[in-house]
């Protein structure tokens, strides 16, 4: 019979541990495993839960008729975004030109603009979110005497940190299942933007996981 000395049992065991980690890996602390190849680091996540309301192309600023000259800094019929979001614009007729541009703050407080080209009567989408607009700057009219544009708010939500990469964001939930929107990762706040797929409406949670 073999008598195992202490010192035995512990070099045994010392090898054990190597092949374990040079083979499979072994067991450390929170059950993660350490890999034979490549390394382990830890990151922190942020979830973000926001309520947006719904859709619509008049919900920042009602129709205003355009005239013979621009119209530059109209501070007056604006209603604030429900959450930080990006902004759309939206003539009456067709053939109507020109650059809205929209001024105002994003979701760290930090002036932002956003210039966006109308397109007729199609509604077109800005890429910044905006927590508070402070003023509209509207083109001359391109029809005389009927040309009106829209202010609305659109499906961009704007995250509370940059996102540099798509792949950061882990998750993207609506109502407690996965939205089939997208991200937009950008170097800058105010266009680092989850476009919402699903109908918001104020009740509805659209929650956003994401590495930072």
């Amino acid at each position: 019979m073999t008598i195992l000395t202490a010192k035995k049992v512990y070099d045994l065991n010392n090898m054990n541990v190597a092949a374990q980690r040079a083979q499979l890996g072994t067991l450390i602390m929170g059950g993660a495993v350490i890999p034979a190849v490549g390394t382990l680091s830890t990151v922190n996540t942020l979830r973000y839960n926001v309520s947006p309301a719904v859709k619509s192309a008049t919900a920042t600023h009602a129709a205003l008729a355009l005239t013979v000259g621009a119209q530059a800094g109209v501070t007056t019929g604006i209603t604030q975004p429900d959450v930080p979001r990006t902004i759309t614009i939206k003539g009456n007729v067709s053939g109507i030109t020109g650059n809205v541009v929209i001024h105002g703050t994003d979701i760290a407080g930090t002036v932002v603009t956003d210039t966006i080209a109308l397109n007729g009567a199609t509604e077109v989408l800005g890429v910044v979110a905006f927590a508070s607009v402070t003023a509209i700057d509207f083109p001359a009219e391109t029809h005389s005497g009927t040309d009106t544009v829209s202010i609305g708010r659109g499906a961009g939500i704007g995250f509370p940190s940059v996102i540099n990469n798509t792949a950061d964001v882990i998750t993207h939930d609506f109502d407690g299942a996965t939205d089939a929107g997208s991200v937009v990762a950008d170097s800058t706040l105010g266009k680092s933007v989850y476009i919402v797929a699903g109908t918001m409406d104020s009740a509805k949670v659209v929650s956003l996981t994401y590495v930072v």
